[in-house]
């Protein structure tokens, strides 16, 4: 009579074990069985930090559902894995790195997709052709520019570009590929990084390429403006993108104030002197690729480059919606390059055959990365 009593007990034990181990090994999500003692409070002091130093062919998942097979209890596990991340990590001599906007939330910038993102908060963002035809699209994008400019550019890196910065110097990662406009990466020390939608940080003519720091240019633009120069938003929260709230900043660092026709935008300075332009009337724009526009050929080709000399391509805050940012990835699989993905929420390339994909805070999960990773 009491045989299937110890027998359950067996099967019990086997299956906290199972659940207790992926807790330790899934990076970030422990699992911890129910209970109230004491010991059991003070196990999971003591392991809360540890990491497991044997080896086994079991992969554990921060995703974990326990299967029962006979008398063994069995961790059931997908591709969420921070332990695969790591051996795919560790596998590779010379990574490419794909980053998003998921990777600059921490340093205070809001993404796109994201639950507080752009797009799910009514953002429209200015496109191309706007820009270039409508005069007062331009005074509207430069006036909100101005004003968003003080905050943006005192953004810093976070723990998880700087943990890149360090792979890059092992010599783990061959170079990076970003979609952000922000330069973190490059402020946190990464040398190889190709900026794949230009910058905010420079200011291009469109007439005759004469290139200007976004430092200086703010300097022009609040001298010629200076009401709106002195506005007072400081109240205000600093980073949101709902639409029709003053003082508020979005992505690529405007911020949603009400500009004046009054306001005055200044031309290319060269195109002025007539030494770029017949017109005179130089129109200046940041170094970023709008929406409607192209990513110039050589940035393509440049991008593949890095793919083709890598062994492996590693995705981080990137949902890939953006084709400019897929097609990388799809070039990656084409070529049998095996690929990994470190994101919070869905990405384009989520049924790509043996994706590796980890859904946890970029930083700290990178920041373990390095920690761990034999790098």
């Amino acid at each position: 009579r009491d045989r299937p009593r110890r027998e359950k007990g067996v099967m019990r034990s086997a299956v906290r074990a199972a659940v207790w181990a992926a807790g330790e090994a899934g990076g970030g999500g422990r699992h911890v069985w129910p209970s109230s003692g004491t010991a059991s409070r003070r196990r999971q002091n003591e392991n809360e930090n540890k990491w497991p130093t044997t080896s086994t062919s079991t992969t554990f998942a921060t995703r974990c559902s326990v299967q029962q097979r006979g008398d063994v209890a069995l961790a059931s596990t997908s591709r969420f894995c921070f332990w695969d991340l790591i051996r795919f990590v560790e596998s590779k001599q010379s990574l490419c790195v794909l980053t998003g906007a998921g990777i600059s939330t921490e340093s205070g910038i809001p993404d796109y997709r994201g639950p507080q993102g752009a797009y799910t908060t009514g953002f429209k963002p200015v496109m191309h052709l706007d820009f270039v035809r409508k005069e007062s699209v331009r005074k509207r994008y430069w006036g909100r520019s101005m004003e968003g400019w003080r905050k943006f550019s005192r953004c810093r890196p976070n723990s998880g570009h700087i943990a890149l910065a360090n792979m890059e110097s092992t010599g783990r990662v061959n170079g990076i590929i970003t979609q952000n406009v922000d330069r973190l990466h490059q402020q946190a020390g990464s040398k190889r990084v190709l900026e794949l939608h230009g910058t905010t940080h420079e200011v291009v003519c469109l007439e005759c390429s004469y290139r200007t720091p976004r430092d200086a240019f703010q300097g022009v633009l609040e001298e010629l403006n200076p009401p709106t120069a002195d506005a007072d938003v400081s109240g205000k929260p600093l980073f949101s993108t709902a639409q029709g709230t003053p003082g508020l900043q979005r992505p690529d660092g405007d911020v949603e104030i009400d500009v004046a026709e009054a306001f005055s935008v200044p031309h290319c300075p060269k195109c002025s002197r007539g030494e770029g332009s017949q017109s005179g009337d130089g129109i200046l724009k940041p170094d970023v690729t709008f929406f409607g526009d192209n990513v110039p050929r050589w940035r393509h080709e440049a991008a593949n480059e890095l793919v083709r000399g890598s062994d492996g391509l590693l995705v981080v805050g990137s949902s890939l919606m953006v084709f400019s940012a897929f097609r990388i990835a799809k070039l990656a699989q084409d070529l049998g390059i095996e690929i990994a993905v470190l994101n919070a929420g869905e990405t384009r390339i989520d049924e790509f055959d043996g994706l590796i994909k980890h859904e946890a805070p970029i930083g700290e999960t990178m920041t373990r990365l390095v920690r761990h990773a034999n790098l």
